[in-house]
């Protein structure tokens, strides 16, 4: 179990002076260097977000769930909220850029589709979190980076809330084509059985989840328990099959609220709800808000 000691979400970050804005307490990208490390980073920590640390100079050690990772220029680090870490062994050149996305604004964000690239490559990078980066791939990541930052700093745009989400999205793209283009699919016969199950796993979701929300009917279609299937998916990924189907079924409840013209009765049907007052009560656990109050608002 988590130490709640450790926990921090990324408001509690002081890495840097400049002036914040509440949007900041959602998504920020923020420069560290050998001093912030010594200062907020080099105890254990878990961060309630997804985080990207892009290594523009010096070295350091990643210390990730006991395991250590070696960071230089165009390494990046990929981190989700069940990391436990630190830096140490700072360099006294040691420059990064780190971007920091909540879950909250994460989900506001997510398409399926986006979601299931999300999973792709957390499964694949959950217990290996460091890659290096070619010099045109570290640029361009730190282009997107920077470009997500400005738009952080321009709360007067009339789409200010659009275009943060748009160039959060470029970045995840651009993201996911460089891990995909970077795994040697020459080695794909080496996956261990884990690995392949939980891949058979989420291929299975995005075809299912809107009908399936139970364990067993996965595992019954890899011809394993469920006990087994949940044991790999939260050894391999640090979520449970529960946290994936979720995850996919609260975004597309927001997609159809959000862009469709069906009725409350109608998505929770859609989706597979015993009844509406079951979908409400998962939507509104998810979100703190009703679907009905969602819809209205326009979250």
């Amino acid at each position: 179990m988590k130490n709640q000691n450790y926990i921090k979400n990324i408001n509690e970050l002081r890495l840097y002076g400049i002036e914040k804005n509440s949007m900041r307490e959602k998504i920020n990208c923020i420069p560290i260097t050998c001093n912030d490390v010594l200062s907020q980073l080099s105890s254990p920590i878990y961060i309630n977000a997804t985080i990207a640390i892009l290594v523009l100079s010096g070295t350091a050690t990643l210390s990730v769930n006991d395991k250590d990772y070696n960071l230089k220029s165009n390494s990046i680090a990929l981190l989700s909220s069940s990391h436990l870490f630190l830096l140490s062994h700072c360099s006294s050149d040691f420059n990064a850029q780190c971007l920091f996305v909540s879950k909250e604004f994460m989900d506001e964000m997510d398409s399926t589709d986006m979601i299931y690239k999300r999973i792709k490559y957390g499964v694949m990078l959950y217990n290996a979190p460091v890659m290096q980066l070619k010099d045109l791939q570290a640029s361009l990541l730190l282009e997107r980076i920077t470009t997500i930052n400005k738009v952080i700093d321009d709360p007067d745009h009339y789409y200010y809330k659009e275009m943060i989400l748009n160039s959060l999205f470029a970045f995840y793209l651009d993201l996911s084509n460089i891990i995909e283009r970077n795994i040697d699919r020459g080695n794909a016969d080496n996956q261990t059985r884990y690995e392949n199950i939980i891949k058979s796993f989420i291929g299975l979701l995005v075809d299912n989840y809107r009908k399936e929300h139970k364990a067993e009917f996965y595992a019954s279609q890899l011809n394993i328990t469920a006990h087994y299937l949940t044991l790999i998916v939260k050894r391999i990924t640090g979520q449970s099959v529960s946290d994936f189907i979720f995850e996919m079924l609260y975004s597309e409840a927001r997609n159809l609220l959000t862009h469709s013209k069906l009725s409350i009765q109608e998505i929770a049907n859609g989706l597979n709800f015993s009844d509406q007052s079951s979908f409400g009560k998962f939507f509104k656990r998810k979100s703190g808000v009703s679907p009905v109050e969602f819809r209205k608002e326009g979250l």
